[in-house]
């Protein structure tokens, strides 16, 4: 009985410093924060944050797509130049996403996701003020910044409100948000600006923008209690206090996954051209891709919190390496389609699903972090995926970019159960001590907390 004790505590330990367990009182001036853990999913909250990822993720696509063709039209850019305004956007939030996973517990979550709400709509109306290109980058950069510090709030938040039993399920909805903005973003865009509209479109994604930030003063956000010891180490900077390490390789997957999916989003039209599929097989491409993100991103969490991490990314990896295949050799619509809609499937489950697992494994006074770490890698690999893979088109032809990327999944799969799989880190049965672990661990530093604010007050 004794060792099993033991055993059970190193477990638990894994999942937190181990000042945690220090006795209660110890630190007189530790507030009492830290509410008890949610059990209904569907709360009033959650859907609010819901909406909230929505309308984020609506700008971002809305304005991706419009800042390209302004540039183009309005300064008489090259395409390269118009590229690089629309894609500095990613590099703003990026720059974001590092440090703010570190300190959002320290600068507190509310107060950062409305300076990033805020950041985010004072700069959206700024569009049609920029006098040249180059400021059209700076403001690019800017208005990535605030998409980056808001969206690493409001996932950061979100996964402190879904219970831990249901994390994956909760993430799954959650990343809905994003499928849906992918869709509704470029077609407002699209429509507007066949339409001659070019400023209404500014105008919408500020008006959006406005809500974003109402959305951040009303959803509830629970903060996470600093200890003096952690305090103490706030300047003391190392490279891992920016990256959760256990969330490193579930975050590689997301990356590789990235890259094979920026390499359809990137070349679909010019390769559709390519091979003469100018149908239903080209234009109906995305709404298939969309309509299988939809089913399957809560069907991955769902999985992920009733059968484990292993049967849920493998099997996802699978359709991208297959849906790559698929496009490689596709000459028709229903090949196209075919490809889409497999490659709807994979992408949604991995994205959906490495977000769930690089929450659940990291520890949680570092949910923040691993949340960041997630979405660095997710978007450095659809960032840099179109300019590596257009490498090999000039002398291999489109064709190999999708060879190239079913490659890339499948090594993708050797590295997954290289790093997880044989480990066993995300079988059912250990996903689920995890959780009882740090469900052990929040309740024994909620207790802590009470006693020492019940004792500093007498």
């Amino acid at each position: 009985m004794a060792a099993h004790l033991r055993r059970k505590m190193r477990f638990v330990r894994k999942f937190v410093p181990d000042h945690t367990f220090s006795a209660p009182g110890a630190h007189k001036d530790m507030p009492a924060t830290a509410a008890k853990q949610p059990k209904r999913l569907f709360t009033a909250n959650y859907i609010l944050i819901l909406a909230t990822n929505f309308l984020l993720y609506f700008v971002d696509y809305a304005m991706m797509l419009w800042t390209t063709a302004w540039a183009i039209r309005h300064f008489k850019a090259d395409v390269s130049v118009a590229g690089l305004a629309s894609g500095l956007f990613i590099v703003g939030a990026l720059i974001a996403r590092i440090p703010m996973g570190r300190f959002i517990d320290f600068i507190g979550r509310r107060r950062t996701f409305v300076l990033g709400a805020a950041i985010y709509l004072v700069t959206s109306p700024l569009y049609i003020l920029c006098p040249n290109v180059w400021v059209l980058c700076l403001l690019r950069l800017a208005h990535g910044f605030g998409f980056g510090t808001t969206s690493t709030a409001a996932s950061t938040v979100v996964a402190s409100i879904i219970p831990l039993s249901r994390m994956g399920t909760g993430i799954g909805y959650f990343t809905l948000g994003l499928t849906f903005a992918s869709a509704v973003g470029p077609f407002v865009a699209m429509n507007l600006d066949s339409q001659g509209l070019y400023e209404a479109v500014v105008w919408i994604s500020t008006a959006t923008a406005a809500l974003v930030l109402i959305a951040s003063l009303v959803i509830k956000c629970p903060e996470r209690a600093i200890l003096p010891s952690e305090k103490e180490k706030l300047f003391k900077v190392r490279a891992g206090d920016f990256f959760e390490r256990r969330a490193v390789p579930i975050s590689t997957i997301a990356l590789l996954g990235g890259i094979c999916y920026s390499s359809v989003l990137s070349y679909i039209g010019a390769y559709a051209s390519f091979r003469g599929v100018t149908g239903i097989g080209a234009t109906c491409f995305f709404v298939v891709f969309a309509a299988m993100t939809v089913l399957s991103r809560p069907f991955a969490g769902w999985l992920i919190d009733h059968r484990g991490g292993n049967v849920t990314i493998v099997p996802a990896l699978l359709c991208v390496a297959l849906s790559m295949c698929v496009m490689a050799a596709a000459a028709s619509d229903v090949m196209f389609l075919l490809g889409a809609a497999l490659l709807g499937y994979g992408y949604g489950t991995i994205t959906a699903g490495c977000h769930a697992l690089a929450v659940h494994i990291s520890p949680l006074h570092r949910i923040g972090v691993g949340t960041s770490t997630y979405f660095v890698f997710l978007d450095g690999g659809v960032g840099v995926g179109p300019y590596l893979l257009g490498l090999f088109v000039d002398h291999l032809g489109f064709q190999s970019i999708y060879i190239i990327s079913a490659v890339i999944a499948l090594l993708a799969i050797a590295f997954f159960y290289w790093a997880l799989l044989r480990r066993g880190l995300f079988s059912r049965s250990h996903m689920q001590r995890t959780a009882k672990a740090k469900m052990l661990r929040q309740q024994r530093r909620n207790r802590g907390l009470k006693a020492a604010a019940e004792q500093g007050e007498q």
